[in-house]
């Protein structure tokens, strides 16, 4: 069992905050696409947080280079990408399937990030990371999942786009640490990369239904602050800072906690029930979290065990 260390911790404490504030987003963000456009809502979203941290970061971002312009960007069309395929796929399949889905990239990444670096996941991340999803499946799959559609279009998107997310972590990772690069300069950049992409998309696909689909009434307007200012500014800012901090399979699994919060806050505001399954999903994650905390490699005495039987 390795000794915890002070900074990981910090790390940790971001992503969690940036994790627990997207989770508070799940049913907020439902009500307001409700009646809003998605594409318009995810732009004012991600414009002005990019806007935001440009204006209180000025003097760094008066010094970017064209390097960190390129990486934010491309981190920027990754996310992009993310949220837009897994914005198509909700269309097709349900919530709960949806959030469960997505949250796959904290078995994804591991692998992944083995993929591009060489760099194989230790075993007890590889575990943790397993449980995570099982519990997960537990608290989403069993909560309003509904039955007898056809969900193989909108669980195929939802898929791809964990995979947008799981790069995104891995490049994040990549240009923090191998590159050196300015964290507020990349966030920024990708944020309004972000802001801008769904910004053509809303006047493609929304604008052509008429400029009253962009009226908004005061419940909206009070989302959308909610969602631009804690779920985008704060928690993006939290994750790339707190990314920086941990490996990138620790944050992978913490940031997978968002399907769990989303679940957790849904009962704390009665839009769902607690059952038996919430409660047993929640246990598998909390233990999947001990393990990857705490580094403890459960498979260790199998292995003994079967090297003893040969001898």
């Amino acid at each position: 069992m390795a000794k915890i260390n002070k900074s990981h911790l910090l790390g940790e404490l971001l992503l969690l905050i940036a994790t627990l504030a997207w989770g508070t987003s799940f049913f907020i963000l439902k009500d307001t696409i409700a009646s809003a456009p998605t594409f318009f809502v995810l732009a004012v979203r991600f414009l002005i947080s990019g806007v935001v941290l440009g204006i209180i970061f000025f003097k760094k971002m008066s010094k970017l280079n064209k390097k960190v312009l390129l990486q934010g960007v491309i981190l920027g069309v990754i996310l992009a990408l993310a949220y837009v395929i897994q914005t198509l796929g909700l269309i097709y399949t349900t919530p709960s399937r949806n959030a469960f889905l997505t949250a796959s990239y904290a078995v994804m990444t591991p692998f992944l990030y083995w993929f591009f670096t060489k760099n194989a996941p230790k075993s007890y991340s590889v575990v943790s990371a397993i449980l995570c999803i099982v519990g997960i499946g537990f608290i989403s799959l069993t909560s309003n999942a509904g039955g007898g559609l056809n969900y193989l279009v909108g669980d195929g998107l939802t898929l791809i786009s964990a995979i947008f997310y799981a790069l995104q972590i891995i490049y994040i990772d990549k240009y923090q640490t191998e590159q050196k690069s300015d964290s507020i300069c990349l966030l920024a950049i990708e944020l309004l990369t972000v802001g801008v992409i769904n910004g053509i998309l809303s006047l493609i696909f929304e604008l052509p239904k008429g400029v009253e689909v962009y009226a908004l009434n005061l419940d909206q307007i009070l989302n959308i602050c909610y969602l631009t200012g804690v779920c985008t500014l704060v928690a993006q800012f939290c994750m790339i800072f707190g990314q920086k901090l941990t490996t990138v399979n620790q944050a992978s699994l913490i940031l997978s906690l968002e399907a769990v919060f989303g679940a957790f806050f849904s009962v704390l505001f009665g839009r769902e029930t607690l059952t038996v399954m919430l409660v047993i999903g929640f246990i598998i994650v909390f233990v999947a979290m001990l393990i990857n905390e705490f580094k403890i490699d459960v498979l260790k005495p199998l292995i003994t065990l079967k090297s003893n039987k040969k001898k």
